[in-house]
């Protein structure tokens, strides 16, 4: 595109307006911050359909647009100056201003792409492109993919989710604290992205190794040939692109020659040295252009969060067909989000709700709808939510959700509406009935809707429930969808912070020195016989091998992805915690030695006592700190 040397720069007029001032302007465009732009409509009727409309129906509309401080006629635009002006400068023949960062850059690229600006959308790409390259590392790769999906760009969506699955392995773990980077659904989408490119390339290589690397590796003489008959070292190499995207680089590939060629340099048959240039120019093109059909094969697989229905929407519209209420003498009408009718006491509500005192001691306005001389009143919970929160404040049966999904926003509602009482009296019913709970990995769905929705005792509950499976993105599912980011980076942290806090709990029992808690075991004869010498006594100080393996077998259980709760009881007849029970049975087992069963009965139940408590306090902290973190956000 070629320049005309014209006053394009942004200037103040003295009413603190932007200004664009072209040649020939017969129309200003206003920002949504009052900056004007005098430019020729035709350039932007013949770039835009969408803006050519906006301007032809502000011309047809007599009196709209009429503005006694200016002379051209005025079209509103809801974007900011700043933006209207570098979207601007990629329309007309002048210099071109690109914006700096890739939150301003993804925004005018996205409002370009609203309004059908498809020669100016490329214009703007090519001069970014030129400008700036993708990043590698993942912090920044992360944020860029995160802003397409928010502006809904494709383009550099797909660009950037690519550069992420060729640099980054994609597990919850590696991604750590960049998880408040973007909301889960877009993390969803990604992942969704990689396990289907992963699947492709997999395939993809396999035909490729098959096909004796499309024909670019031949008469090399090597020791060992694969079945393919290429050198079984670069068939490995191949296969490991697949396993690991990573390693889909030439510096990786010139490691695998020299580490070969190291291995077999005493092998007088092996030629793999002395490869031409040529040869491996021909088969890096020819895998590269498997990579990049792989690629081009999964870009359907790519979902922009826009494009998709909200998971809350999901859920909401699963309701079942209830009888709506209709209790003698009703004096208002509930309406619920599905259009169902609820007849109830105006009274009742205000005793449960002071949300509702408040909003039915106004007076009503003159336009509110009256249904048998009732008046309406619209609510935004569905009529199965309506049905369960009316029977409690009702003497009718109980009618409790019939998922625990259901109930969180049942809770939620009970919280919008201050019905404290309620609220109490549910979570009473979910606890005493159990069968509601989450189940399994439902307790990682229950902890993103109860940290959206400000439910805490759910939130540590559901937190503390996830520490019983991995957290993977296979388990966490289409769950992932409901977690803002910064609650995905929180339970990971919490998950980090419990097993640290554990570990270190359980480290200060396996120390031996007194006056630690376990330095009343010291003296067990299969660790220090009986007769040592007081010196050697006092170097070899050392656990019982029962409880040493007691206490390190439950920090092993910490440390991996799986563990079972030590204070949990396996059987409530009897009171007794897990780790209580497997002291028990652990102690059974040396039942022989006299002196581990004289320290059990002079101070066995102190020791578990203070085991058990020290546990609950390690839990107890990091349960309060994921309170606090709930609350900053």
């Amino acid at each position: 595109m070629s320049t005309v040397t014209v006053p394009h720069e942004v200037a103040s007029t003295s009413n603190g307006h932007l200004v664009l001032d072209l040649p020939g302007a017969d129309i200003i465009l206003r920002s949504q911050d009052s900056y004007h732009f005098r430019v020729p409509k035709i350039y932007i009727v013949n770039t835009s359909p969408i803006l050519g409309e906006l301007i032809r129906r502000t011309l047809d509309s007599p009196g709209d647009h009429v503005n006694p401080e200016v002379s051209l006629p005025v079209v509103q635009l809801p974007e900011s100056g700043e933006i209207l002006h570098y979207l601007l400068t990629s329309t007309f023949p002048i210099i071109q201003l690109v914006p700096s960062t890739p939150e301003k850059i993804m925004e005018l690229l996205s409002v370009a792409q609203k309004y059908q600006m498809g020669t100016v959308l490329a214009y703007i790409r090519g001069s970014i492109a030129q400008q700036n390259s993708l990043p590698t590392r993942l912090e920044p790769a992360l944020h860029i993919y995160a802003l397409a999906q928010k502006y809904g760009l494709r383009p550099e969506a797909l660009r950037t989710a690519r550069v992420i699955f060729l640099k980054h392995s994609m597990t919850i773990e590696d991604f750590d604290n960049k998880l408040d980077i973007m909301p889960g659904a877009s993390l969803y989408e990604l992942w969704m992205y990689h396990e289907r490119v992963r699947a492709i390339l997999a395939s993809d290589l396999v035909e490729f190794r098959v096909s004796c690397a499309r024909g670019t590796i031949t008469d090399l003489r090597c020791t060992e040939l694969s079945s393919s008959q290429i050198p079984r070292w670069l068939d490995q190499y191949i296969e490991s692109i697949g396993e690991k995207p990573s390693l889909f680089d030439s510096t990786e590939l010139s490691i695998a020659i020299a580490r070969h060629v190291k291995d077999k340099a005493h092998e007088l048959g092996c030629k793999c040295s002395s490869i031409p240039n040529y040869t491996m120019r021909d088969f890096w093109e020819a895998l590269a252009s498997v990579v990049d059909g792989s690629f081009e094969k999964a870009e359907s697989a790519l979902v922009l969060v826009c494009e998709r229905e909200g998971p809350q929407a999901q859920i909401n519209s699963t309701t079942s067909s209830l009888e709506p209420f209709d209790v003698p003498d009703a004096n208002i009408i509930i309406r619920s989000s599905d259009n169902v009718n609820f007849r109830v006491h105006k009274s009742l509500l205000a005793m449960a709700s002071p949300f509702f005192k408040d909003l039915l001691s106004l007076p009503q306005p003159s336009e509110s709808e009256i249904v048998d001389g009732l008046p309406v009143v619209q609510s935004p919970e569905s009529s199965e939510l309506l049905t369960c929160l009316i029977s409690i404040l009702y003497p009718v049966p109980t009618v409790m959700p019939d998922s625990y999904e259901k109930v969180l926003y049942l809770l939620t509602a009970c919280q919008k509406y201050d019905m404290i009482s309620v609220q109490s009296y549910i979570r009473a019913e979910v606890s005493r009935g159990g069968s509601l709970a989450p189940d399994g990995a439902e307790a990682f769905s229950a902890f993103a809707i109860a940290t959206a929705k400000g439910l805490i005792p759910e939130m540590e509950d559901a937190a503390y429930s996830t520490l019983f499976h991995p957290m993977t993105f296979e388990i966490l599912g289409e769950g992932l969808r409901l977690f803002e980011g910064w609650a995905l980076r929180d339970l990971v942290n919490f998950r980090k912070r419990y097993k640290d806090n554990h570990v270190a709990c359980l480290d200060s029992f396996l120390e031996v020195q007194h006056p630690g808690p376990s330095s009343i075991w010291v003296g067990c004869p299969e660790v220090m016989p009986t007769g040592a010498p007081s010196e050697t006594y006092q170097q070899n100080r050392a656990l019982p091998t029962w409880l040493y393996e007691l206490i390190s077998q439950s920090q092993d259980d910490r440390k991996h992805k799986n563990f079972t709760d030590p204070l949990r009881v396996p059987n409530p007849s009897s009171s007794i915690s897990a780790v209580r029970l497997a002291y028990v049975e652990a102690l059974d087992l040396h039942e022989d030695c006299s002196f581990c069963s004289g320290v059990d009965r002079r101070h066995g139940l102190t020791f578990c006592a203070e085991l058990e408590n020290k546990l609950a306090e390690a839990r107890k902290k990091v349960s309060h700190s994921l309170y606090f973190s709930s609350i900053a956000n």
